[in-house]
């Protein structure tokens, strides 16, 4: 069969896919394009309202083209009453995908029964070529109030050192450049096995080869007991100097509300950390407007403290209601109030990120290039992970560029 494979949410179900295609394509036609297909496997998130709404609507279109729908990931497992029979010809696990397969051609192919943590063994495709996710754990250790991806993804489940270091400096062999760790939360990385992410990153920095490490999103509470270790090991000159840290909330009362399990003054020393030991750390966070206990006080605090740390990447979700959390029994913030609070917060993301890369304008950076971008161009991170546009390049190469111009969100350079 002819089979299209299309993902939503987070950079784990990405790498979820190139695991599903690398185990497809053994026995099936991987296409580009739905029209091509004659199956149609939709990896799906259900970590917020809006994105459920999108590939409940995104199911209906498909399946009025007769192809065979396939609905995988995080979705069923977090709000399975959304699903209708009339959407899909089958909802199955992602091991499960070429069974499924093999049932609409009349075979029966054994799904795979690898650990979920031990897919070194497994085929993996990656279409990209120069950058590689590598999933480092599963699951998480939180207990947010508001989350309903443990539900999807259980507890925290850490992959050996061993089989993360014989990935990476097997895709480093295969001429990879950009190995993206990922998990649900990097900093909780091996609290289940014995290790901690600095150990890891270490082991990583000591394979051979010209490449960068890009971290994924670390909880400030896992972070604190290990943020010495982790300000030595971002000295490499592999890792790139980028942090994502979510805030969440700039209030404490709300914080505890949600049981983050730090608060406003933890996640300031680890910002302030951070900053002075890397004065141009890219700085990613997350805040989340319209949480139930959220007061127009609540929301002050934290705009200014988004306004105190400048991010440079400020990702703004809306509260919604996800079943089974202890959120979804709190009387609702109104959606023009959410609307508002993203509003402001967007207004003011946009002005920091303009304040801050034209302090770039004129300076010339290391570049890889990584990837093609839009109307012939390329796009490239520098050592900081700042993105850059450029007109010419090769991809997987390192160049020294001139940053000549900016938007609020990216760089501009020859």
């Amino acid at each position: 069969m002819k089979v299209y494979f299309e993902t939503y949410g987070c950079t784990m179900n990405k790498s979820d896919t190139d695991l599903a295609i690398g185990l497809v394509q053994r026995e099936h036609k991987i296409v580009g394009s739905a029209h091509e297909a004659d199956a149609i496997v939709v990896n799906s998130c259900g970590v917020i309202e809006t994105t459920e709404r999108k590939i409940i609507k995104r199911l209906y279109v498909l399946k009025k083209s007769n192809k065979k729908i396939i609905l995988t990931g995080c979705l069923p497992k977090i709000n399975p009453s959304v699903i209708k029979k009339s959407m899909v010809d089958a909802v199955v696990p992602l091991r499960a995908i070429n069974t499924a397969l093999g049932k609409f051609n009349g075979r029966e192919i054994e799904a795979s029964h690898k650990s979920e943590i031990d897919r070194y063994y497994l085929p993996v495709s990656r279409p990209n070529g120069v950058i590689a996710v590598v999933p480092i754990s599963e699951g998480c250790l939180g207990e947010c109030t508001y989350c309903a991806t443990k539900k999807a993804r259980g507890r925290l489940k850490s992959r050996y050192p061993d089989f993360i270091l014989r990935e990476v400096r097997d895709l480093i062999k295969e001429g990879y450049k950009e190995i993206q760790l990922t998990a649900q939360d990097t900093g909780a990385y091996g609290l289940d096995i014995g290790v901690r992410l600095h150990d890891l990153l270490t082991k990583i920095c000591g394979v051979g080869g010209d490449f960068r490490i890009r971290i994924g999103m670390m909880n400030p509470k896992n972070v604190i007991d290990i943020l010495d270790a982790l300000v030595d090991v971002y000295q490499n000159e592999k890792i790139y100097k980028f942090i994502h840290l979510p805030l969440q909330s700039g209030d404490d009362q709300v914080l505890k509300d949600m049981k983050r399990g730090y608060t406003v003054a933890d996640f300031m020393n680890i910002v302030e950390v951070i900053k002075r030991k890397f004065p141009e750390m890219t700085f990613s966070t997350d805040v989340i407007v319209g949480y139930p206990t959220e007061d127009e006080e609540a929301f002050l605090k934290t705009k200014n403290l988004i306004k105190q740390i400048e991010p440079d990447i400020l990702n703004i979700t809306r509260f919604s209601k996800r079943p089974a959390t202890e959120a979804a029994k709190l009387k609702d913030t109104l959606d023009r109030t959410k609307k508002n609070r993203s509003r402001e917060l967007t207004s003011l993301h946009h002005e920091i990120g303009l304040k801050k890369n034209k302090k770039y304008k004129g300076r010339q950076l290391d570049v890889l290039i990584t990837e093609r971008g839009k109307n012939n161009t390329f796009l490239g991170r520098s050592n900081n992970y700042k993105q850059i546009v450029l007109k010419n390049g090769k991809i997987g190469e390192f160049y020294k560029t001139k940053i000549v111009d900016f938007t609020f969100t990216y760089l501009i350079g020859n």
